[in-house]
């Protein structure tokens, strides 16, 4: 629980009265049907204003082109029916002077399908939800953003190349899933690169072993070594290089160890190529995630690898 201007989302019964509408996290009434929607997207209900489709519509932080954190669509309170119930993330908005003091959100899990988050954003008044989404924003986003990715995990669980992985295993001592279209590969020195080559949507993962980076400066420098020996173009005088100006980081846990994400571009030295990566680093080890899809949107393909990030051991 945290004070002051700090947002907080309360994981608990969550029942609201909107249009007629009830919503609670009792799941009594036995088997869910399975849950649909694409990746990434949101059904927002009874938000008149837009005020929550604004908040998720925010740009995606470190991508080359302008991209949404989620792909939002929305209902009237008393216009979805039993389809729409089944979108794996809804969020419905429930403006009520009577039944709430302060704006707040609770969450509920495996409500009309399953896997599926219900997020409950109850406010007194539009102008109170106006003056304290900014402060829950971040928080409903990554919320939904945690759950997306657990799918991805669970998907890429049934789709994995076991292949791969031993060889991972055997060459650096790392224990990661891998996707099962990342069929091409290229080992170096303490590096391994993976790749689908895919000629619409490339997307690879590199794991490498290194000293344990303590900030973006020398994870750019750690990265662009790596990048500079292992990591060519069409020609040995190109190759692969952070944009440094992009990098952003911050520190979370994961499987039980301390992670350092870092985000951010790469450009390929003397040619015309880039795109987006994610970097997870844990004590000596880095896997990162990152795409190649000139003129197609990026969010998705990277997200998609990147949930091969989250099973790092």
């Amino acid at each position: 629980m945290t004070r002051g201007n700090t947002a907080m989302i309360v994981v608990t019964l969550c029942v609201v009265a909107a249009g007629g509408l009830s919503v609670s996290c009792d799941n009594s009434r036995g088997r869910l049907p399975k849950s649909g929607g694409a990746p990434y997207e949101v059904l927002v209900v009874g938000d008149k204003d837009n005020l929550v489709k604004k908040a998720l519509s925010a740009d995606m932080e470190c991508l080359p082109q302008r991209e949404p954190e989620f792909d939002v669509s929305t209902v009237s309170a008393d216009g979805w029916g039993a389809t729409l119930k089944l979108a794996r993330n809804i969020v419905i908005v429930d403006i009520n002077p009577k039944s709430y003091d302060k704006t707040k959100i609770k969450l509920a899990h495996n409500v009309y399908a399953q896997p599926q988050i219900v997020a409950c954003v109850q406010s007194p008044s539009v102008d109170s939800l106006r003056r304290h989404l900014p402060a829950y924003a971040s928080t409903l986003i990554k919320t939904l953003g945690k759950a997306e990715t657990k799918a991805s995990i669970e998907r890429l669980s049934k789709h994995r190349n076991t292949q791969a992985e031993k060889m991972l295993k055997e060459w650096l001592g790392v224990d990661m899933w891998i996707p099962q279209d990342m069929v091409s590969s290229k080992r170096g020195k303490n590096f391994v690169w993976l790749s689908n080559n895919s000629p619409t949507g490339m997307q690879n993962i590199m794991i490498y072993k290194h000293d344990a980076p303590r900030g973006i400066k020398d994870f750019v420098a750690m990265r662009d070594s790596v990048a500079h020996v292992n990591i060519k173009g069409e020609t040995d005088n190109m190759s692969m290089a952070t944009v440094a100006a992009t990098v952003a980081a911050y520190k979370t846990k994961q499987n039980g160890h301390d992670v350092i994400v870092f985000r951010g571009l790469w450009e390929m030295k003397g040619d015309d190529m880039g795109g987006p990566f994610v970097s997870h680093s844990v004590g000596n080890v880095t896997a990162e995630a990152f795409v190649f899809a000139p003129g197609k949107k990026k969010r998705n393909l990277l997200r998609q690898i990147e949930a091969a990030l989250y099973t790092l051991k």
